[in-house]
């Protein structure tokens, strides 16, 4: 799908595809072309109330046009109506909110969007593939899990969540240290890539070294058709649209996280004895340093689940 305004302007294209739309999306395009320069400052969700549909109508609406998401869309709408004030702002963060919104509505459009990002993560999610790869992890002699900016995030966060069940688990925050790893692993070995746009050539190279070794690989990818996904043995795609809130895009770390919590889940599922023992173990350590603020009495932790600080 294209990030750019299509041939001839986005008002013209709506215009020659409204004969052909479906009803809920033909009274979309009727608002549309009534204020589109309106419709540019509307948020997804606020649309969607003014129009009486729901989000994915929109969503599928974008497609329809052949863009790539609704930031997209408000962003060729600013352009062919002339609104296109914001146009720094729009490329480094995004258009659902705008650089004059109160701390209010940020909050409110920053819920709805993690809210839609985690929901579609999870709905396109390949279930069988998760079962697959838990099972590779519930079982590996070690793993090794690896992200760049905003996907190291992600990988931190899931190198501390096997770690702390007892799969021995390590990420690596430089390449060097990764393509050593890597060249170390072997048949039992499971290397986790994670990389939003499964096109990052450090990623896509530790793939590579990693299955030359024997060692199963994973990618973690919103692209299931990227060079990162081609060359992992199993791809688990987190599939959301519409990004936004970079830098980094914000929006995709917590698509990242919705994959990860449901395949550790799975993992505890086939591990839940040692799991249970190693969160156990774990939280007896650090229980005198969790200290009640009211009676000066140790917190109690919940075993079934690694608690955060």
């Amino acid at each position: 799908m294209s990030t750019h305004q299509p041939p001839g302007g986005i008002i013209e294209r709506i215009r020659g595809l409204l004969p052909t739309m479906p009803d809920a999306q033909r009274s979309l395009a009727e608002l549309v072309l009534g204020d589109p320069a309106a419709v540019a400052r509307m948020t997804i969700v606020e649309l969607a109330e003014r129009c009486g549909v729901s989000t994915g109508t929109i969503t599928r609406f974008c497609r329809t046009l052949e863009m790539n998401g609704y930031a997209a869309l408000r962003i060729a709408l600013a352009s062919d109506s002339g609104w296109a004030g914001r146009g720094t702002w729009a490329a480094h963060i995004g258009t659902d909110v705008t650089e004059g919104d109160d701390i209010g509505q940020v909050a409110s459009v920053i819920s709805a969007n993690i809210g839609r990002v985690v929901a579609e993560a999870i709905a396109s999610l390949d279930l069988a593939a998760v079962d697959r790869a838990a099972s590779w992890l519930a079982t590996a002699r070690r793993v090794m899990v690896y992200g760049l900016v905003g996907s190291e995030t992600t990988a931190s966060e899931f190198q501390k969540l096997l770690y702390q069940m007892g799969v021995p688990a390590w990420a690596h925050t430089d390449l060097h240290g990764a393509l050593a790893g890597a060249a170390l692993m072997g048949r039992g070995d499971v290397l986790v890539a994670i990389s939003h746009s499964g096109r990052t050539r450090e990623v896509c190279d530790l793939i590579t070294e990693a299955r030359s070794h024997g060692a199963r690989t994973i990618a973690i990818t919103n692209d299931s058709a990227s060079p990162a996904a081609d060359r992992a043995e199993l791809v688990l795609a987190t599939m959301a649209h519409d990004m936004g809130f970079s830098p980094g895009n914000i929006l995709a770390r917590h698509a990242q996280l919705a994959v990860v919590d449901v395949l550790y889940i799975a993992i505890a599922q086939r591990t839940f004895e040692q799991t249970k023992e190693a969160i156990a173990v774990t939280t007896e350590a650090v229980r005198p340093y969790k200290i009640d603020d009211v009676a000066g009495t140790v917190d109690s932790v919940d075993v079934g689940h690694a608690q955060p600080d």
